[in-house]
C-alpha cells in the first residue's frame, strides 16, 4: 500500500478544487475554536491550507506542516505570508511551546500513530495552549434534534460500507479513533466537543467521482482490487443525485495543556 503522505503528493494539485469541502470545513472549523487575532496558530496536516486560509482571516500567525511536499508548495504559493513547512506530525522538528493553539483537521486518524502525533501536538503547545482535533468519541452524546446528514451523504456512505470488506488487510487510509481518549492519554485537561458542518452541492455524479479521486477516497478506491473497483465507479456515478446537498457534521474536540 501506498504511503499516507504519497497519497496526498499525488492528488495535490486537484485537492478542494473540484468542490471546495475542506475550505468550507476549515471556516467551520475555526469558527468553532474562535482564536483571537496574534495567536501563534499551527495547522497540523495542513494540506491546502483550509485551516490555514480561515486562521490568517482571524488575524492569526500561522504555521503550516505537512508530509506531502506538493501540498506543502501550493499551500506556500497561496499563502506566501505563512510558515509552510514539509514535516512529520509524528515527529515535529519544532522548539517546545511555541504555539497557542494547535489544530488538526482529518489527520490524528490518518497517521501511523495517532498517540505520537497527539503528543507532538501537547509538547509544541504553551502552557495553557489548546488542541482541537476532528474525530469522535464513545463520550459523545448527540441531544441536538438537527438534521447533520443529507440524503446523498447517506448513500456514499453506504456505499462504502457495502464495498469495504473488498479493501485488502492493511488497505485504505486511516484507522477509528477515539478523540477524547487520545486528549486525555496526552495529559490535555479541559476537554469539550463541539461541532462543524459543511454544505455542499454537487452538479451531477461525474462532479461526485472526481471529487472522490480528489482527497483520501481515492486510496480506497485504488486498493479495491478489480473488479471491485470498476464496480464501485458504477454504482457512485448512478447514485440518485436528489438535489446534490452532501450535507456533513464532524465532531471537533479540544484540550488544554495544562497550565504551570
Amino acid at each position: 500500500m501506498v504511503s499516507t503522505w504519497r497519497i496526498f503528493d499525488r492528488v495535490a494539485a486537484d485537492y478542494d478544487t473540484v468542490v471546495p469541502f475542506f475550505a468550507e470545513y476549515g471556516a467551520a472549523i475555526v469558527d468553532v475554536l474562535g482564536p483571537p487575532a496574534g495567536s501563534r496558530f499551527l495547522d497540523l496536516g495542513a494540506g491546502r491550507g483550509a485551516l490555514t486560509a480561515a486562521a490568517l482571516a482571524r488575524g492569526c500567525l500561522v504555521t503550516a506542516v505537512d508530509a506531502a511536499p506538493t501540498m506543502v508548495a501550493l499551500l506556500a504559493t497561496d499563502h506566501p505570508g505563512v510558515d509552510a513547512r514539509v514535516m512529520d506530525a509524528e515527529a515535529l522538528t519544532l522548539p517546545d511551546g511555541c504555539f497557542d493553539e494547535v489544530a488538526a483537521s482529518f489527520v490524528i486518524h490518518v497517521l501511523d500513530s495517532p498517540p505520537a502525533g497527539v503528543a507532538e501536538a501537547f509538547r509544541v503547545l504553551r502552557p495553557g495552549g489548546r488542541f482541537s482535533l476532528t474525530g469522535g468519541s464513545a463520550r459523545h452524546h448527540d441531544a441536538e434534534p438537527a438534521v447533520w446528514s443529507s440524503p446523498l451523504a447517506d448513500r456514499v456512505d453506504s456505499l462504502f460500507l457495502e464495498f469495504a470488506p473488498h479493501i485488502p488487510p492493511g488497505g485504505s487510509l486511516g484507522s477509528p479513533i477515539d478523540a477524547a481518549d487520545l486528549l486525555d492519554g496526552a495529559g490535555f485537561v479541559d476537554l469539550h466537543e463541539e461541532h462543524a458542518t459543511v454544505e455542499i452541492v454537487f452538479e451531477d455524479t461525474a462532479q461526485l467521482w472526481a471529487w472522490a479521486l480528489s482527497h483520501g477516497y481515492r486510496a480506497f478506491i485504488e486498493d479495491l482490487p478489480d473488479p471491485y473497483r470498476a464496480g464501485f465507479r458504477e454504482r457512485l456515478l448512478t447514485l440518485p443525485l436528489s438535489d446534490g446537498l452532501l450535507r456533513r457534521r464532524t465532531c471537533v474536540w479540544s484540550g488544554r495543556r495544562p497550565p504551570l
